[in-house]
């Protein structure tokens, strides 16, 4: 916890109208936990209804652990005599909950979050990149990993919950760090992960489908990544989306109504007038150099990352950057060096090895994985082969669409499960491979 003085119950829950039985408004709270298992003697329990769990059937663990006190919804628990705090939505108070418990660190930091089927993770990485280059302590946090000012940290989730999210940025406030780049899932901004935080830039990278398992159809999918415009952005910020294959992206800046706010197209060139786009282009023999013009200024941009994808990244992170107020030779010297985020379309073992050059790259989505094809199929001196899974317990539709996707860019196709966790792999397999045979048979 960031903040100097130990909060209390009043502290925390002043906004949601508590009732209290038998402890008040003073009663500290040195350690909060939605999670049983973590309580400790002392700690104040939040009971929170899940979407597999209900936090109020754990409420006896929680007291034998030494719960102190806990935090309830009212009439939940008829008869309850520990200590206890009754308020009406606790998951829906969590994030505000959460902020004020760890001292409101997002008020202290300039924020950047990432939103888009694709292409979230790259961004954050070239982000982080500009804050090292201009000397900034920052934090990355995202699907890979966690950056924190000086460390690298596991990460859980692509956006954490939110008791996690506001500690780790109080650790980036304690450790001295000024700036934050996230990605922020739909998930994330469905459930409200990211309230009430505030970002100075954010931006969509991509729109194609994927999670219908978890948002029902697409126009959901689309409303919970506008939300981090709608609801998020600060102030006089900046909004900055990739327009030209996607035009959900147009909507997204269209969202961005905060007072002030600054909505940039980013485009490879067929916005012709888009606020951040290419305007040229130059052959380079690794990666891609084009000619950019920008609210900043006109300027050079190289990257050893190569295809339409990564161009429409690096559009959106230079961006992002500006919005943080990085100024564009900075924000260009340090895309430069830049080499992405791990397992995105990256090349792995020895380049002067004999043999087929290998890349692994992250495709989740039928548009990922068309998009990542195309990109090697010109590098491609020989057969062009892919090993493609789908994960268990996810989106099903997409699986016969990623088949056949894979099935038209590849010469040959090897369709695993990847992750099968509770299905059976080979159903998995079999989506996959009936989608390149409806495929041929077209």
């Amino acid at each position: 916890m960031s903040a100097a003085a130990t909060p209390t119950l009043g502290h925390l829950l002043a906004p949601f109208g508590p009732r209290y039985v038998r402890c008040e408004a003073s009663t500290p709270v040195p350690r909060l936990c939605v999670d049983s298992r973590q309580v400790t003697p002392g700690s104040v329990f939040l009971a929170i209804a899940g979407q597999t769990h209900d936090g109020h059937a754990f409420v006896a663990r929680a007291i034998e652990a030494g719960a102190a006190a806990l935090i309830v919804e009212e009439g939940r628990i008829p008869g309850l005599v520990h200590p206890h705090a009754a308020i009406v939505d606790t998951a829906a108070a969590l994030p505000q909950i959460a902020a004020a418990f760890h001292g409101w660190p997002g008020d202290q930091l300039r924020l950047a979050g990432v939103t888009g089927t694709n292409g979230k993770t790259t961004t954050t990485y070239l982000v982080a990149a500009m804050l090292a280059a201009a000397d900034r302590p920052h934090a990355r946090l995202g699907t890979v990993s966690n950056w924190i000012v000086d460390h690298e940290a596991a990460s859980g989730f692509t956006t954490p919950f939110p008791l996690e999210l506001q500690a780790l940025l109080a650790e980036v406030v304690a450790r001295g760090g000024g700036d934050a780049v996230m990605e922020v899932s739909s998930h994330a901004l469905a459930q409200g992960r990211a309230r009430p935080l505030r970002f100075d830039a954010v931006g969509m990278t991509s729109f194609s489908q994927d999670h219908l398992d978890f948002h029902g159809s697409m126009e959901a999918y689309f409303e919970a990544k506008a939300r981090l415009a709608g609801e998020h952005l600060r102030e006089g910020g900046v909004a900055v989306a990739a327009v030209d294959d996607h035009p959900a992206c147009a909507d997204f800046l269209a969202a961005a109504q905060a007072p002030g706010a600054r909505r940039w197209r980013a485009s490879r060139g067929a916005e012709a007038d888009a606020e951040i786009r290419i305007v040229g282009r130059r052959e380079v023999r690794v990666g891609s150099a084009v000619e950019i013009v920008t609210p900043a200024g006109a300027g050079l941009l190289r990257s050893p990352l190569v295809g339409d994808f990564n161009l429409d990244n690096l559009l959106v992170a230079v961006g992002l950057g500006l919005g943080l107020g990085l100024g564009l030779p900075t924000i260009l010297g340090a895309l430069a060096e830049c080499p992405g985020a791990p397992g995105r379309l990256q090349r792995v073992g020895l380049a002067e090895a004999p043999g087929p050059e290998v890349y692994v790259d992250y495709a989740h989505t039928p548009e990922a994985v068309a998009r990542a094809l195309a990109t090697l199929r010109p590098r491609c001196r020989g057969a062009l082969v892919v090993v493609l899974g789908c994960g268990g317990d996810r989106d099903r539709g997409k699986r016969p669409i990623m088949g056949a996707e894979a099935g038209a860019g590849a010469d040959r196709f090897y369709a695993t499960s990847d992750n099968p966790r509770s299905e059976e792999p080979r159903a998995i397999v079999e989506m996959m491979v009936a989608g390149v045979a409806a495929a041929d048979r077209r």
